[in-house]
């Protein structure tokens, strides 16, 4: 670039143009073959070498300086395409690559995805913070309804090895807000069943109901399929359910079991 910034100066200004031509006319008249020499061939053979050329003067490097710029007046076109080559080389901005993982690169690890869903730790009490009951039984604090029938529900949890925390939810209520009716759950009993134990929910109303609990080992949540009870009175006495759920689905069991989401315990 310096060389063609050199050579646009010379070229630009009529003197210093001038002046160049002169050079170049001077150095054509200076390489044009000297004429044959009329000595003998043997002296032309043992004419003495000449002496090494003294350094070079002033004068001299300005004739060189010349050539140079002559070469690249010359030249030009291969200079340009080179020049522009070096100047989109150094211009360049380096590409930069997408973001995400390479398939070179192991994904890290996200810090919000590890802390997202803490690991889980056994509640030391219930959800209305009171104690869990010693033996199976209901938990304080908690209001009990649809207490004015003759029915009973059993709930087995002797197959299970983990600790429940359970719910009788009544199905009866239906929603009418929406184009489909849409059963309304309300909690109606809260209780506590120990590893290996059961428990007996006495003078339940008739209705429509089902279960559904917590593993306090694993915080997995279940629900039952959904069961009736029936209460009837005839001159002979009141015919009424009497119905037992076994926790989980194990062999021979009575109930079958489904997922059940946080919001909907």
């Amino acid at each position: 670039m310096a060389l063609i910034n050199v050579s646009y100066q010379v070229l630009s200004d009529t003197l210093q143009r001038a002046e160049h031509d002169r050079w170049i006319a001077q150095q054509e008249r200076l390489v044009k073959p000297a004429p044959s020499s009329s000595w003998p061939r043997q002296h032309a053979q043992t004419q003495p070498q000449a002496p090494s050329p003294p350094a070079p003067s002033a004068p001299a490097k300005a004739g060189a300086m010349r050539g140079l710029v002559s070469h690249v007046l010359s030249n030009w076109l291969w200079y340009g395409i080179a020049g522009i080559v070096m100047w989109s080389w150094a211009t360049s901005t380096p590409s930069i690559p997408p973001v995400g993982p390479k398939p070179y690169q192991a994904s890290p690890v996200s810090t919000r995805a590890a802390t997202a869903r803490p690991a889980y730790v056994k509640p030391a009490a219930a959800p209305n913070g009171a104690p869990w009951p010693s033996a199976a039984g209901y938990v304080k604090g908690y209001e009990r309804l649809n207490t004015n029938g003759l029915s009973t529900v059993t709930v087995d949890n002797s197959r299970n090895d983990s600790e429940v925390f359970v719910k009788l939810v009544n199905l009866n209520l239906i929603s009418l807000d929406t184009a489909q009716a849409v059963p309304i759950p309300i909690s109606v009993r809260q209780f506590y069943i120990p590893v290996h134990e059961s428990f007996v929910l006495k003078n339940v109303d008739a209705g429509k109901y089902d279960i559904r609990y917590r593993d306090l080992s694993s915080g997995g949540l279940s629900r039952s399929e959904a069961f009736s009870l029936t209460e009837v009175h005839t001159s002979e006495g009141a015919q009424f359910s009497n119905v037992t759920m076994t926790l989980y689905k194990v062999k021979n069991g009575n109930m079958e079991t489904f997922g059940l989401a946080e919001a909907d315990f």
